[in-house]
């Protein structure tokens, strides 16, 4: 074998390995914009569907709401004072 075809196997070799890596990112990049745009969604809706029932409850039980606003708001401000 002479230097010149040894060096162009060599730089056919390397093309091939970069197509081949940049296809298999490719297809990871592809697999998790994927995974992220399910999740997305399936987060979406669990929120949409708990701001459903929340919204419920605070029309059935305005007073109990309230009161629970008011101890979380409670309890937030005494652990706030107690990390200063």
């Amino acid at each position: 074998m002479d230097a010149a075809k040894l060096k162009e196997d060599v730089q056919q070799a390397t093309r091939s390995f970069q197509d081949n890596l940049a296809q298999g990112i490719g297809r990871a990049q592809e697999k998790m914009e994927d995974t992220l745009r399910r999740t997305a969604d399936q987060t979406q809706g669990m929120f949409a569907s708990m701001n459903d029932e929340f919204g419920s409850f605070v029309r059935e039980s305005p007073l109990i709401a309230l009161g629970g606003a008011f101890a979380v708001g409670y309890v937030i401000a005494k652990m706030a004072r107690a990390f200063k």
